[in-house]
């Protein structure tokens, strides 16, 4: 194992505050700006309201675990991998 465990440990600690600031701030921005088409969407018609979800969590997932590895590497942070 690489690096010490102190110093990987505070940067996971580190990292998922990160992520964690990044989760809420998707969450605020998608409740803001979609709410209200998600709302209608699911009125009007329930599998498209399911798959439009669908897509959101995997966008969601993949664009926020892309951002969070830019900031940890552009920030120099050491992961344990």
């Amino acid at each position: 194992m690489k690096g010490n465990p102190r110093s990987l440990l505070r940067n996971f600690i580190l990292e998922m505050i990160l992520y964690g600031v990044l989760v809420v701030a998707y969450f605020l921005a998608v409740l803001r700006f979609l709410g209200e088409p998600l709302m209608e969407l699911y009125e009007s018609s329930l599998p498209l309201y399911a798959v439009a979800a669908l897509i959101l969590i995997v966008a969601q997932g993949v664009v926020l675990e892309w951002v969070t590895s830019f900031l940890v590497n552009l920030l120099g942070l050491e992961r344990l991998e």
